[in-house]
């Protein structure tokens, strides 16, 4: 009996120290490059529940009496699911990973989905992220081999963001040789869901139904993209792939993926 007891709380440090590291980065990341409260609420909310069990143990012990096992139970197993489905959503993620479409090869009619993410700078001089400058290159290198291509540029501007995404998305494009015709603009939507939604009607205004579509993201945010494009009954040919700016953004990415998976499931859309 004590050996089981001694894994169980071998295993719950183990997870609790995986919870621990992911929320350590994701909250370096927030500093670095700050997001909504909410971002920051579920941070300190995941450390908290996570390192204050451990270090007030035998005084939640004498405190709690009775409750305490049951409650350690519960703790337990909480840290073990999210360790659990946190390594397996990264197995999922990287082992579905294929080679990206050679640009070249990409019929003329083609139109290009491509996702928003953080903006910063000054309303005056508003620039992209990391992530999302990574993804606009790709953008830029894929069209310019194949100059008949048009893309759709996705997002809108958030509450902590001095412009909408996709404007940005253009404007660095239009910089980077694309010309603006070519480029069409969904400004409006607030999340990956409502990127699909408005990109279809996009693709149906601007006559693109007979189109070959691609969708462009970082690696780790294809998936989810491949998920709700199937939900969503759009029919999606190519999927190309933006690295992440280093293992540090990867890392901190993957954390924040996480949350968008478990947002998906309270919400009904998983």
């Amino acid at each position: 009996m004590k050996t089981i007891k001694k894994i169980i709380d071998i295993t719950a440090l183990v997870c609790a120290g995986i919870v621990v590291l992911n929320y350590t980065v994701y909250l370096a990341h927030l500093i670095v490059f700050p997001e909504q409260p909410l971002a920051f609420v579920i941070t300190f909310a995941a450390l908290a529940l996570t390192v204050l069990p451990i270090v007030f143990r035998k005084k939640l012990k004498s405190l709690l009496k009775k409750a305490f096992p049951v409650l350690k139970g519960i703790w337990t197993v909480g840290l073990v699911f999210y360790a659990v489905t946190f390594l397996a959503m990264v197995v999922f993620i990287f082992s579905g990973a294929s080679a990206d479409a050679a640009p070249e090869e990409l019929p003329d009619e083609t139109v290009i989905i491509v996702y928003g993410a953080k903006v910063g700078g000054t309303e005056e001089s508003p620039t992209p992220g990391r992530f999302l400058q990574f993804r606009l290159d790709r953008t830029a290198e894929i069209m310019n081999a194949a100059p008949k291509t048009v893309c759709i540029v996705c997002g809108g501007k958030g509450k902590d963001e001095p412009a909408a995404e996709a404007m940005v998305m253009k404007d660095y494009l239009v910089k980077k040789g694309i010309a603006p015709e070519r480029i069409f603009v969904d400004d409006a939507s607030a999340n990956t869901i409502e990127n699909i939604e408005n990109a279809v009607k996009i693709i149906d205004e601007e006559g693109f139904g007979d189109y070959k579509i691609a969708c462009l993201s970082t690696e780790y945010h294809i998936p989810r993209i491949k998920y709700l494009c199937d939900r969503a009954n759009l029919e999606v040919d190519y999927y190309f792939h933006a690295p992440s700016p280093n293992f540090f953004g990867l890392w901190s990415g993957l954390v924040r993926e996480y949350m968008s998976y478990g947002k998906l499931l309270l919400t009904g859309h998983l």
